[in-house]
C-alpha cells in the first residue's frame, strides 16, 4: 500500500498505527448525531428545505476528515428526523439502542451472510432466531426462515416458491403453462406484490384484486367468487396473498376465513405481515392474528413495529424445505459437508448484510414483555386520537383503526371532493409548517386522507393535545380536550 497517496484515515489500521485518530473522529460523529436525536423535538421531523446540497460532487482528488465532518453535518440536519414524536407520516421510527450498536458492529467486522466461511456465528444465530420467530407464529415442527433486506424482497421470493412449488416452474418456468397463473390479494396489499408478479415473469394482470370491507379487510365472498371465476374461465390460480397490516389503515385480513379458502381450492397461503407481524409480541393483541398460522409463509419487517434500523425483514415458511427443493442454487466456490446448505443458496441475494445481529441484540435486550408493553401502548394512544380527532367538527376517519394507524381528514358538506381533497393538501401544509407535525397524504377509497402512524415509543397526552389544539386553529374550532388530564 502506497502510504503517501492514500489518507492515513482510509482504513483502520490493523497493526493500531491510527487507531487514536479512528477514535477521535468516530466519537465526533456521535457527538453529532446524539445532539440531534436526544434533543429531538427541538429539530423538524422532515428538513423544511435542503440546504447546501451543490457540495457533494464527486472529487479526484481526497479531502480531509474535517471537511468530511462538515459534510456529514449538513447530511444530519438535512435527514427525515424519526426520533420526533410528531413524525407520524410513514411507518419509520427511532431505532432500539441495541440496534444501532449491532449496525457499527456489522459494519466493523463486516461479515456477509452467503455461508458459514463468511460469517460463521451471524450464520448459527440466524437460523436460531429465525426457527424461534417461526414458532412464535406457530407455523410447526418443519417450519423456518430467512432474512432478506426488505419487506419486497420478502414477498418477491416468498411468491416465487409458491410459483414453483405449485407451477412446477422451477426449471422449465412458464412456458409450458396452459392455463394463465392468478395471484389473489386485497386492492389494499402492498405494491409489492404486483412487483412480484412483474419480476417473476406472471405479469402484473396476473394479480386480481379483491374488494374490501369498511373496515379495509379483504372481501372472503369477493375473494371466493373471483377464484371460481378464474377456474372457470381455465385460470390457474395458484396463491393467495393476506395482508396483516395494510400499508394505509393497518387493516388485517380475516386470516382465518383466508385460510379455508387457500385449503378449498389448494392455493399457497402467503400473508403479509411486514407491518402487522409484531402484534404476535403483543399479550393482548396478538389474536389479530389468529389464522395466521395456517400461512405457507409469512413475511415479517422487525424494521418497523420492533423498531430495528434499517433494512431488517423476514421470510418465515411452514415447511422450510421448500426452500431447498424450489429455490436451490449451488454455490461452487464455498466449501460445505454432503447435506449442507448454505443461506445465499436458497435466499434471493447473494451477499447479505448480517441483519440477524440488530435483531437479535434488540431481542435480548428488550425481551417480549418490553415490546409487548410497547406494541399495547401505541394502540392505546392511536384509539385516544381518535377519540379526541371525533369530537372536533368536521373531522372524519376512513375507517376504525385496528392496529396504530389512523386515517383522518377535514370535510365540509358544502364543498365537493375535489375542493375537500384540496382544502387536506392545505391542512397537512399547515400542520408541518407551522406546527412541525408530519403526517402523510394518502389515497383512500379515491379521497385524500392525511395519515397517522403512532410508532414511536415516546409518543403520548402531550403531543396529542398539541395536534389536536393545531388541527382546532385549522377549523376554527376550539372546544376540545376539556375532558382529558394531560399527564402521564
Amino acid at each position: 500500500m502506497r502510504k503517501k497517496s492514500i489518507q492515513k484515515m482510509a482504513f483502520v489500521d490493523p497493526y493500531g498505527k491510527n487507531v487514536k485518530h479512528v477514535k477521535k473522529f468516530i466519537y465526533k460523529i456521535i457527538d453529532e448525531l446524539l445532539k440531534k436525536v436526544s434533543n429531538a423535538e427541538k429539530f423538524p421531523p422532515l428538513p423544511k428545505k435542503i440546504k447546501n446540497f451543490d457540495k457533494f460532487n464527486l472529487n479526484d482528488l481526497p479531502i480531509s476528515e474535517s471537511q468530511i465532518l462538515k459534510q456529514i453535518k449538513i447530511i444530519i440536519t438535512n435527514s427525515m428526523n424519526a426520533s420526533n414524536p410528531y413524525y407520524l407520516g410513514h411507518m419509520d421510527s427511532l431505532p432500539t439502542t441495541m440496534s444501532i450498536v449491532g449496525d457499527i458492529i456489522c459494519s466493523t467486522i463486516n461479515n456477509n451472510m452467503l455461508s458459514k466461511e463468511t460469517a460463521p456465528i451471524l450464520i448459527e444465530i440466524e437460523r436460531k432466531v429465525t426457527k424461534n420467530l417461526a414458532n412464535k407464529f406457530n407455523l410447526g415442527q418443519d417450519s423456518g426462515g430467512i432474512m432478506l433486506s426488505g419487506g419486497s424482497l420478502s414477498n418477491i421470493q416468498a411468491i416465487a416458491l409458491a410459483r414453483n412449488r405449485i407451477l412446477g416452474s422451477f426449471e422449465k418456468g412458464l412456458m409450458g403453462l396452459k392455463r394463465k397463473p392468478y395471484i389473489f390479494a386485497s386492492k389494499e396489499s402492498h405494491t409489492s406484490i404486483q412487483k412480484a408478479a412483474m419480476v417473476l415473469g406472471l405479469g402484473t394482470n396476473s394479480v386480481v384484486p379483491i374488494q374490501t370491507n369498511k373496515d379495509g379487510m379483504i372481501q372472503i365472498s369477493n375473494l371466493d367468487k373471483s377464484i371460481r371465476e378464474k377456474i372457470n374461465n381455465n385460470g390457474f390460480p395458484f396463491c393467495i396473498v393476506a395482508t396483516a397490516g395494510t400499508t394505509i389503515t393497518g387493516s388485517v385480513d380475516d386470516l382465518n376465513e383466508v385460510s379455508k379458502i387457500a385449503h378449498k381450492y389448494r392455493l399457497w397461503m402467503h400473508t403479509d405481515a411486514v407491518y402487522g407481524g409484531a402484534l404476535i409480541f403483543s399479550h393482548k393483541f396478538k389474536n389479530k392474528l389468529n389464522g395466521i398460522e395456517n400461512s405457507d409463509s409469512i413475511s415479517f419487517n422487525p424494521q418497523k413495529w420492533l423498531y430495528i434500523t434499517k433494512t431488517c425483514s423476514v421470510l418465515l415458511l411452514k415447511n422450510k424445505k421448500y426452500l431447498y427443493s424450489d429455490f436451490f442454487t449451488p454455490l461452487p466456490y464455498v466449501k460445505k459437508n454432503k447435506d449442507e446448505y448454505h443461506e445465499g443458496e436458497i435466499t434471493l441475494q447473494g451477499s447479505r448484510y448480517p441483519d440477524i445481529l440488530k435483531l437479535w441484540l434488540s431481542l435480548q435486550h428488550l425481551g417480549n414483555f418490553s415490546y409487548s408493553e410497547i406494541i399495547e401502548d401505541t394502540i392505546k394512544y392511536t384509539h385516544l386520537l381518535k377519540k379526541k380527532l371525533l369530537e372536533i367538527n368536521n373531522i372524519k376517519i376512513a375507517c376504525e383503526p385496528q392496529m396504530n394507524i389512523i386515517c383522518f381528514r377535514y370535510e365540509t358538506r358544502n364543498k365537493n371532493q375535489e375542493e375537500n381533497d384540496l382544502i387536506n393538501l392545505n391542512f397537512q401544509k399547515f400542520l408541518f409548517n407551522k406546527h412541525n407535525i408530519f403526517f402523510s397524504i394518502v389515497k383512500y377509497n379515491s379521497v385524500k386522507w392525511l395519515r397517522a402512524v403512532l410508532l414511536n415509543p415516546f409518543f403520548n397526552l402531550r403531543h396529542i393535545k398539541k395536534i389536536c389544539t393545531s388541527i382546532s386553529e385549522f377549523t376554527k374550532e376550539n372546544k376540545t380536550l376539556k375532558s382529558i388530564k394531560f399527564n402521564d
